[in-house]
């Protein structure tokens, strides 16, 4: 019998623990992840506030708002990162929710004025919480070891 070496057994060495550039690349990922958060709860106060001159705006907004909650979700798989997956759902759900609203019902820009720009100014409010939750994801990575 020949010494093949079996792509499929398990590794036989320790891999050790991370590398200084697995390190730098999860620093990187929470940075990155925590500044995305930042925009979504920036830029969501002054999206309702452009959203109360013209409610049109929140075509732009919503759709730059969406994606980066989207990117956001990609980034916060990881377990330090995971609360602010919340942040992500709740910006997809407003916009999801918007859209939907304007679409189901037909309204014309002049009757989404009202109600949507309401709308986007209670959730640019109720989603500052959000600070609550990069605090957290900050603590989650300080406290491990």
């Amino acid at each position: 019998m020949s010494a093949e070496i079996n792509p499929y057994a398990a590794p036989q060495s320790d891999p050790g623990p991370w590398t200084a550039d697995e390190e730098i690349s999860g620093k990187k990922r929470r940075r990155f992840a925590i500044v995305l958060a930042w925009l979504i709860l920036i830029g969501s106060p002054i999206a309702a506030a452009v959203a109360q001159y013209d409610i049109e705006s929140i075509v732009v907004s919503g759709a730059v708002l969406s994606f980066i909650a989207l990117i956001l979700i990609a980034l916060a798989a990881r377990r330090d990162l995971r609360s602010l997956i919340v942040l992500s759902v709740a910006m997809l759900a407003m916009s999801a929710g918007c859209f939907l609203t304007i679409y189901l019902k037909e309204w014309s820009p002049s009757d989404a004025q009202k109600p949507v720009g309401k709308a986007t100014i209670v959730f640019a409010v109720a989603v500052q919480l959000g600070w609550v939750l990069i605090w957290r994801a900050r603590q989650m990575h300080q406290s491990q070891p």
